[in-house]
């Protein structure tokens, strides 16, 4: 794909550098292009059917159990996002969490508290997997304004 005859290369990437005294941590973000491996994983959830009068059947997406397990769905697809998308990260290797079952990936948080980042550095690395993976409204408002600015200027 090109855009003004200028190749699109890939997924936008980040990074962000934790200062430390014995080293610089340097994380890093690539968006989540595909969901595959997450959907054989975490299958979304279907509504349970019910009967309307007249016997025709038809979903309920207001029954408590299955608004439940959507909820816990989109959690998951929420920590997927965060995990796959800092598995860029050079030699980060997680402790307890394992791709392969969705329930220790919530532990990723835990881990960077017990091994000392703040809640501040834990909101920049947070902030990386959302500017990479294109939820970051306040660069998309920059980037728009200094597009609009440009057109103005011709």
């Amino acid at each position: 794909m090109l855009i003004n005859n200028k190749k699109i290369t890939g997924p936008s990437e980040e990074v962000v550098v934790i200062p430390r005294r014995d080293g610089n941590l340097v994380f890093k973000a690539k968006a989540v292009l595909k969901y595959d491996d997450f959907e054989k994983l975490c299958p979304r959830p279907e509504p349970p059917t019910i009967m309307r009068p007249g016997g025709e059947k038809a979903a309920d997406p207001t029954d408590k159990k299955y608004l439940e397990q959507l909820n816990n769905w989109a959690s998951n697809k929420t920590l997927y996002m965060i995990l796959t998308s800092l598995s860029v990260t050079e030699n980060l290797k997680w402790e307890t969490v394992d791709m392969s079952k969705p329930d220790t990936w919530k532990n990723y948080d835990d881990e960077l508290r017990s091994s000392g980042f703040s809640e501040a550095e834990i909101a920049r690395i947070f902030g990386i997997v959302v500017a990479a993976n294109g939820l970051d409204q306040t660069k998309i408002d920059q980037a728009t304004a200094s597009f609009l600015a440009g057109q103005q200027a011709r």
